[in-house]
């Protein structure tokens, strides 16, 4: 399973935080081509109000003038990545403005005066860096979760070739096959197998082992 690539950016929501109107007009008009919903974010002092929970990363991407002072809550620091996609801004090259762009979790930038040649690509690579990213993040927690549960498969594994006389190969088809039937995966059947053996072992094999 790999992460696939995204080249539509329709119905996409582009949320802009920034100041500088001649920035707003040009994304305004070149996000609105690509099919996007274009929204400029109000700012108090400098700053915005938009809380995490309310972002959706397959629906919004977030668009971050990096000439501001960071107008984002610290919440966003602290993410290994923030809750959408993030293109940072570039006006002025200076390290700290790049490195508030990089704590927000920016996977794309744009050059400020911004070009309409340059959105597509800047769009196409800060969403799917992003996505790429949270795909293998998902993948890491996956198998940290499923690190446990190794040890039960294996104990699994034993237990059937004790109580059926087969070997390891064999086993290991025979939980393959029951979990499938039980709509289950094989690590979490083999957990639920070491807890109560008669809840899946057919009958005469529990007799077996009483």
């Amino acid at each position: 399973m790999t992460y696939r690539l995204v080249q539509n950016f329709s119905r996409r929501r582009a949320l802009l935080i920034s100041s500088d109107e001649r920035t707003i007009a040009t994304l305004g008009t070149t996000l609105g081509k690509l099919g996007l919903q274009v929204c400029q974010l109000p700012l108090e002092n400098d700053r915005v109000r938009l809380p995490a929970e309310a972002l959706d990363p397959k629906r919004d991407v977030l668009f971050l003038d990096g000439d501001l002072p960071f107008p984002l809550d610290e919440e966003y620091c602290a993410r290994t990545l923030p809750p959408a996609p993030l293109i940072g801004l570039v006006g002025m090259e200076a390290p700290s403005r790049l490195k508030l762009l990089m704590q927000a979790g920016a996977t794309s930038f744009i050059r400020k005066p911004v070009h309409g040649s340059s959105v597509f690509s800047a769009l196409y690579l800060g969403i799917n860096e992003y996505g790429k990213i949270q795909f293998l993040l998902q993948r890491s927690e996956q198998h940290e979760r499923k690190r446990p549960q190794r040890r039960a498969l294996i104990k699994a594994i034993l237990e059937v070739m004790r109580i059926q006389a087969v070997d390891d190969e064999e086993a290991y088809q025979w939980l393959r096959r029951t979990s499938m039937q039980n709509r289950m995966n094989i690590e979490d059947f083999s957990q639920q197998l070491i807890e109560d053996p008669r809840l899946f072992l057919p009958e005469q094999l529990i007799r077996k082992t009483s």
